[in-house]
C-alpha cells in the first residue's frame, strides 16, 4: 500500500510540473493572466460537461 502512495505522490509532482511548464508559464508569458483565466475556464467547462453527461 505504501508503494502505491509513493507512486501517486510522484505522479502528482510530475503532472504538476508539466502543467506549470506546458500551460501556466507559456500562457502568462504570451497573453498574461487573461490567457490563463481562459485556459482554466475551458478546463472547468469540460469538467462540468462531463459531469452533466454522466448524470443523463
Amino acid at each position: 500500500m505504501a508503494g502505491r502512495i509513493v507512486l501517486t505522490v510522484i505522479a502528482a509532482i510530475v503532472a504538476g510540473f508539466l502543467l506549470f511548464t506546458a500551460v501556466v508559464r507559456p500562457a502568462v508569458e504570451r497573453g498574461g493572466w487573461t490567457e490563463l483565466a481562459f485556459v482554466v475556464a475551458v478546463f472547468v467547462a469540460v469538467l462540468l460537461a462531463e459531469r452533466w453527461a454522466r448524470t443523463r
